[in-house]
């Protein structure tokens, strides 16, 4: 079975309503009218090579739509990015979509893990600063919270450095990029919940997030 034959399967598998499939089918549609729009940016710039009236209007009119194109893409790219994130922090990073295969490997790329694993211990660091000293920006998480849960921050920013499970990695990306996510809030348990599942799905690893980064990339 093809790629492509594979990604429409598993969008399929997913269902219309889910909100990768939604997603990914608006982005689809907005790159094929970019492209469309491009074309008749180009014929603008030829009819005002060639003098004729129409050709400026053209180009401003397509030059207009297709940067309104170009954001709501970018917007949607962002979106399907969440989305196939989510999904692997369900488990599902096996799933053969571009979106999900793009994450998959952006996970599991050392530079990135060490940029994760610092973004915990400069959370931590900070909420572990005395109380009289001066911080250039007001956090925006809770001091007295981060700072009871600084040894579990500091396990998962370890295990996130070495080789931890994608899921794991996933679930860790999501407690730091997602306002909405314990790390934000004001429960101390339920942070610690959070960090224990990460903690544990971190160091027991999966099928691809324990691999050795060669073959991973044989994987991938």
């Amino acid at each position: 079975m093809s790629s492509n034959r594979q990604r429409t399967c598993a969008l399929g598998g997913l269902g219309p309503d889910h909100p990768l499939a939604r997603a990914t089918t608006k982005l689809t549609t907005a790159v094929e009218r970019s492209v469309a729009v491009s074309v008749i940016l180009a014929i603008g710039v030829l009819a005002l090579i060639y003098d004729l009236s129409i050709g400026a209007p053209l180009i401003v009119a397509a030059a207009t739509v297709l940067a309104a194109l170009l954001i709501r893409a970018g917007a949607l790219v962002g979106i399907t990015n969440r989305r196939a994130l989510e999904l692997i922090a369900q488990g599902r990073g096996e799933l053969p979509l571009r979106a999900v295969e793009r994450e998959r490997q952006r996970l599991l790329d050392p530079v990135h893990r060490e940029r994760l694993a610092q973004s915990l211990d400069v959370i931590r660091t900070e909420a572990e600063r005395p109380p009289g000293e001066c911080r250039p920006i007001r956090p925006l998480y809770s001091v007295p919270v981060i700072w009871a849960v600084s040894c579990e921050l500091d396990e998962a920013a370890g295990l996130v450095r070495n080789d931890g499970g994608l899921r794991g990695l996933a679930r860790a990306e999501q407690l730091v990029t997602d306002g909405r996510s314990p790390l934000y809030g004001d429960d101390e348990v339920v942070l610690r919940q959070e960090l224990g599942r990460i903690r544990f799905l971190l160091a027991s690893g999966d099928e691809w997030g324990s691999l050795p980064i060669s073959r991973r990339a044989l994987r991938s």
